[in-house]
């Protein structure tokens, strides 16, 4: 079944490059991906659950004119292994949507296989002088930051979905002007059914002392939400920061989110990535099994600590072959998420990524043990 998927997948997008090196060259663009991932989860001692992920992405551009864009981005998975069969109904647990429309569907769901596929991109782009306005389903990315972005008002995302490069995308309108060097105003509501589930914002962006720094405020899922950015150097390292204010309407609920980074490149090409994250929203002793590896669906949800650190390095041992470690720490209850990972490039659009994901802290006997090890073998062919 896997393999016969993987010839299959493998022959669609051979057709697809002959169409589209048929087609008039200047309208029409089209890449993607497809990925083979295993995935190893070492319950405990005597037992392992494994499982594969079959991953197409294929991204389609058209530019009639110079003036207009537009896109479609879709990508298909297909989960069997032990966990589609242990949690009932895997493909509603998998079918994670916060947009408006519902463009995601399951050609197979059932406790052996499932097949999942979303249109996470679909949008038309209208540029012309200073003006940009885009309407459909489309990431607006207002975060500066690498794990944690309290300024993503629209599309917020999991760190630990390390699988979904692209992130989610808002059915969304949004009109950007660009004012000046390195200025900006950007304005973008989301569709929605009610005011409490709209989020509406606007953004102005400028370069003051060598800074990219932007103010922002709006609505999101009935709270005001007042924030602001940046991002520079202090002396050879960057320097990066969101903070939000976020007060419910009707409620006494408020509270801020702040993060901030610091990193640096070393002359070796050694690479750090320090980050510091409160949530006044979080709790100060939580749990992990609470953490969501799938999604995020608004910033609030960032972390379910009230204090959080993030540190990562990494480190081209060989030009072909990447080491990094990513590890998040949660201070108030000495819980840690532990990410080693390597990479290694046989050939220019084929990557082989090792990747764990290891979660310590106390599970409810008070005890403090491994509550999660799992391990990912990925391959990755990009067209």
């Amino acid at each position: 079944m896997r393999y016969y998927l993987l010839v299959t997948c493998f022959l669609f997008l051979l057709s697809l490059r002959g169409y589209a090196q048929s087609e008039d060259e200047k309208k029409w663009l089209l890449k993607g991906y497809l990925k083979d991932m295993s995935t190893f989860n070492f319950v405990d001692s005597d037992s392992t659950l494994i499982d594969n992920l079959i991953h197409h992405r294929l991204n389609v551009a058209w530019y009639p004119n110079e003036h207009l864009t537009g896109k479609i981005e879709f990508r298909t998975r297909v989960f069997h292994g032990d966990v589609v069969g242990l949690i009932p109904d895997y493909g509603r647990f998998i079918d994670v949507n916060d947009d408006y429309f519902d463009l995601s569907w399951m050609s197979v769901n059932n406790n052996r296989v499932v097949i999942h596929t979303m249109i996470d991109r679909l949008y038309l782009q209208w540029n012309k002088n200073d003006w940009e306005v885009t309407a459909g389903r489309q990431r607006i990315n207002w975060g500066v930051n690498l794990a944690w972005n309290p300024n993503d008002l629209f599309n917020t995302y999991s760190f630990y979905d390390f699988d979904y490069e692209e992130r989610p995308g808002s059915d969304a309108l949004r009109i950007k002007k660009y004012t000046g060097f390195a200025s900006e105003v950007d304005f973008a509501i989301k569709v929605a059914d009610s005011f409490e589930e709209l989020t509406a914002a606007g953004r102005y962006q400028f370069n003051k002392w060598n800074y990219d720094i932007q103010f922002l405020g709006g609505v999101m899922q009935n709270h005001l939400a007042l924030g602001s950015g940046w991002a520079g150097n202090l002396g050879n390292a960057g320097f990066k920061g969101e903070l939000t204010y976020l007060n419910q309407f009707n409620s006494n609920e408020q509270g801020w989110l702040v993060s901030t980074t610091l990193d640096y490149l070393f002359s070796n090409s050694l690479y750090f990535n320090g980050a510091v994250l409160y949530s006044s929203f979080g709790q100060k002793k939580s749990d992990l099994f609470v953490v969501d590896t799938r999604s995020n669906l608004d910033i609030k949800s960032l972390s379910p600590y009230r204090m959080s650190t993030f540190v990562q390095a990494s480190y081209p041992v060989h030009p072909l072959v990447n080491l990094g470690l990513s590890n998040i720490f949660f201070p108030s209850d000495a819980s840690v998420f532990i990410n080693p990972y390597v990479t290694y490039s046989v050939l220019q659009n084929l990557d082989l990524d090792l990747i764990s994901q290891l979660y310590f802290g106390e599970n409810l006997n008070g005890d403090y043990h491994a509550v999660s090890k799992v391990v990912y073998f990925r391959v990755k062919w990009s067209y």
